[in-house]
């Protein structure tokens, strides 16, 4: 019942870079559908409006550009947090 369980050190640099690549994985495809959405205006394939086109592609790939930044903002708080977590204590947060 007293037993610690074994955490590894690394726990929580993996997680912040597992949420990093997910989040990019979102950006990506938004940037993605309005890209799509041009495209497909430009090549007389869609059935939008030229504003509704132009619109909605400059607005899904500004959106993710925009994901993409606030994706790699977070994993950089997230990884220096963690940084900042094991020099106060000398271990890992898990193992707290």
């Amino acid at each position: 019942m007293g037993e610690d369980k074994k955490v590894n050190p690394a726990a929580g640099k993996n997680r912040a870079v597992n949420l990093f690549a997910l989040r990019l994985a979102v950006a990506a495809y938004l940037a993605y559908l309005g890209f799509d959405l041009l495209r497909a205006y430009l090549v007389g394939a869609s059935s939008l409006t030229p504003v509704a086109a132009w619109g909605c592609g400059v607005g899904f790939m500004a959106a993710g550009l925009g994901f993409g930044v606030y994706s790699f903002l977070r994993y950089r708080r997230e990884t220096a947090e963690e940084k900042n977590k094991t020099e106060e204590t000398g271990k890992a947060p898990e193992e707290e």
